[in-house]
């Protein structure tokens, strides 16, 4: 017998040898003490716990049997039955409008393509391809049960010149039982008010605002009036005011951070956090970006995803809004959460939906998986003009990307993380493949700690 290979073992109390210790394939979540850890370190029967302990840590996965290779073959099997299961077979369907987009940001992915040397024609998509995309969609998404939904991306999908064929693509999917969620810069929103008002109850919008207002238009400038803040904090008044659920995503480096409570008074002074319908949050910033403050320059390194989750905590930021502004953490609180009240939560063996089924229709009849990588045409996995068809040698790096043929396999975190962004291990490593961990085993380590502060060592007090 031994300890497993995909045990996770975090410190959380210094003052009462306190440890969180959890299992991840087993997803046993346990707080232990000193003598348990150091029973599981060592095996040594000095360690002075009884055999009802020994029991338990065996049935809770904790103590194996298993050697370390068919351990690793355990996971393999389970990595591959849980993919399997997915793989094309829930689909996720979206549309970009165009290639083509009124804002300037200084960190945007898509500036390539956008604006730059892999430019591409900023031509709407066609009636023709919108109606030819619904009969895959309609044939694909048969079997489905529950919520249908569309996203819209783009470039900018609510472009103001957009607006026909907007309407087009969403009568067609209200009259097939869809609704639809939008990734929007919300500039052009007042033009479609009327619409968004009819169509209410079908829509969801996320809306970058990128800070206060000399922050965010420093990096998010309009392409002739160089202030986009106040036009797009107009836009959210309105859709608010109409019911429709807004997502405020806040691209976060450490200029942003140190003035996130400058926007969160700005927030409350304009009366979002009365709209249930309001939820706000911040996202790392990826990307290097040049940043000034009052004093002038203001360069900064940018955050691991770690620093950046802590940062947010340490500043209260949560408790600050009644737990309505959040962080975006990679689901790590949710997964513990769920954990610690004993309820199903579910193995990962892939990092996104870009591995198991994504669809994104582009106007120019090319499909892809990942929004990421959209309009580099090496990054396709197949077109819908003039039929559908997923093409092997593209469509398997990503709808066949299996984590358990990576280092990930090794990993004790594999079964939370996924194997990490295959965007993000592109842009570092060149490859699409698992394997770019993106500092999550700090981040996790630290999002246990949490748990236990703020959960459960106030239980272990009171008794």
């Amino acid at each position: 017998m031994r300890s497993s290979s995909y045990n996770i073992v975090v410190k959380v109390d210094d003052k009462d040898g306190r440890y969180a210790l959890l299992n991840s394939y087993t997803h046993a979540f346990d707080i232990v003490n000193q003598n348990v850890y150091q029973y599981l370190k060592t095996q040594d029967e000095k360690c002075g716990i009884s055999e009802e302990t020994k029991e338990k840590l065996i049935k809770r996965g904790y103590i194996t049997s298993l050697s370390e290779e068919d351990e690793r073959e355990l996971v393999k099997r389970f990595l591959n039955k849980i993919y399997d299961e997915i793989r094309l077979k829930n689909f996720g369907f979206h549309f970009i409008i165009s290639y083509d987009c009124n804002l300037r940001c200084v960190y945007c992915y898509e500036d390539p393509i956008l604006n730059g040397c892999a430019c591409l024609p900023k031509n709407r998509i066609t009636k023709e391809q919108v109606d030819k995309a619904y009969e895959i969609i309609i044939e694909k998404d048969k079997d489905r049960t529950g919520i249908k939904v569309i996203h819209l991306y783009g470039g900018e999908p609510f472009l103001a010149e957009n607006y026909e064929m907007l309407e087009y693509i969403v009568q067609k999917g209200k009259d097939l039982g869809y609704v639809f969620s939008v990734t929007s810069n919300g500039y052009d929103l007042d033009k479609y008010l009327d619409f968004l008002r009819e169509n209410s109850k079908i829509f969801s919008f996320q809306i970058t605002i990128d800070g206060v207002e000399d922050i965010h238009n420093e990096r998010k400038p309009h392409y002739k009036n160089k202030d986009s803040f106040t036009r797009i904090a107009s836009n959210v008044d309105s859709l608010l005011k109409i019911g429709i659920p807004i997502s405020i995503r806040i691209n976060t480096d450490p200029c942003t951070m140190e003035r996130i409570d400058e926007l969160l008074v700005y927030f409350r002074e304009r009366g979002w956090f009365q709209y249930k319908n309001f939820k706000p949050y911040c996202a790392l910033l990826r990307k290097e970006v040049p940043t000034v403050n009052k004093k002038g320059n203001f360069p900064k390194e940018m955050f691991t995803q770690s620093e950046f989750y802590r940062t947010f905590c340490e500043k209260e930021l949560g408790g600050k809004s009644e737990e309505r502004f959040v962080c975006q953490d990679l689901d790590v609180q949710s997964v513990l959460n769920g954990l610690l009240l004993g309820k199903s939560v579910n193995h990962k063996s892939c990092f996104c939906g870009a591995q198991t089924g994504s669809i994104i229709f582009d106007p120019l009849g090319d499909i892809y998986s990942c929004w990421d990588v959209v309009g580099q045409r090496e990054h396709r996995v197949g077109r819908y003009i003039p039929n559908f068809i997923l093409e092997n040698e593209f469509a398997d790096k990503w709808f066949n990307s299996r984590v358990s043929e990576h280092k990930c396999v090794n990993c004790k975190y594999v079964f939370f993380c996924g194997g990490g962004c295959l965007a993000n291990a592109f842009r570092v490593t060149g490859k699409v493949q698992s394997g770019e961990c993106n500092d999550y085993p700090r981040l996790f380590k630290y999002g246990m700690q949490q748990i236990y502060n703020k959960k459960i060592q106030r239980g272990i007090d009171e008794n």
